[in-house]
């Protein structure tokens, strides 16, 4: 999956989005708030092993060849049963997240007045795919405190029309309590930018490192926010990418981050990706949901 609209090039941060939207949508900071061009750390960094996990995400990579997502694979069909598309228009755009029957979880930067939900999909393509169910939103909220320019507390919730049972291809997802940790494995899925510049027909997943959080400020200095954290960006070029924002990274079972936004570019070794940081909204998510 290598994420988001506007220019793509190497001295721009950008969304990661999947398609220019209309001017509802929020758009990336402009010059005057995101300086240009990224320092960037001269050797690569350093963490801690993974610690073992009771659910790897690796178990949900199909095997087969590499290449997608940015240097990731296929997923194994319904491996991760709480993925959401967002549509609108009858155009997918976002990724989004099933945390609860009626509500989804996707980035507060995907905002749009209104959208369709597809849960249950592999295939973007498939007409009618078993299992899978598409829902109109009733409404969506932003977090108050959302940031546009600096896209910090990137999150919304979106409230289903109705609430939709559980089966083998659509779950819900708890969220993580605790905040990441360096080194932690983790696993990122979503339909976005293959490393070729094209839209994958089914749903990638990729697994990725969360880097530690100075390594992460450095990169993102002047709009770092600890409603964020970064994951990806070694050696391997593993990274989200255009069409993956608000979709899910899950590691050791639970809901960590939402894809958020990252270097025009995807993909750049040593050079990670951005991820709203979950575990600093639980009572937010749960008040709003109990509220609404």
């Amino acid at each position: 999956m290598a994420g988001i609209f506007g220019v793509r090039n190497n001295s721009s941060l950008v969304l990661r989005m999947g398609k220019d939207l209309p001017q509802s949508c929020p758009h990336p900071g402009s010059p005057n708030h995101v300086p240009s061009p990224w320092s960037r750390p001269q050797e690569p960094w350093s963490h801690p092993e993974p610690a073992p996990s009771p659910r790897p995400p690796s178990g949900s990579l199909a095997s087969g060849g590499g290449g997608h997502i940015i240097n990731g694979e296929d997923c194994s069909p319904h491996s991760q049963p709480w993925q959401a598309a967002l549509f609108t228009e009858d155009e997918f755009f976002c990724g989004g997240v099933l945390v609860h029957p009626q509500w989804v979880l996707s980035a507060a930067h995907c905002f749009q007045d209104s959208y369709t939900i597809g849960l249950g999909l592999h295939s973007l393509e498939a007409n009618e795919e078993p299992g899978s169910r598409m829902v109109e939103a009733n409404f969506s909220i932003q977090h108050p405190e959302y940031n546009k320019p600096f896209i910090a507390n990137d999150l919304m919730l979106i409230k289903l029309k109705e609430s939709v049972s559980g089966s083998d291809t659509i779950q819900n997802i708890s969220i993580a309590s605790q905040c990441p940790t360096a080194g932690d494995s983790c696993l990122v899925s979503g339909w976005g930018q293959l490393v070729n510049g094209r839209q994958p027909q089914v749903l990638q997943c990729v697994n990725i490192s969360v880097v530690p959080e100075e390594i992460c400020s450095a990169f993102y200095a002047p709009v770092y926010h600890h409603s964020m954290f970064c994951a990806g960006g070694g050696q391997d070029r593993k990274d989200s990418c255009n069409g993956d924002s608000g979709g899910p990274l899950v590691c050791n079972g639970s809901l960590q981050g939402l894809v958020s936004f990252g270097q025009a570019q995807c993909g750049l070794p040593y050079v990670p990706g951005v991820y709203t940081n979950l575990c600093k909204f639980t009572d937010w998510i749960q008040k709003t949901i109990q509220d609404s």
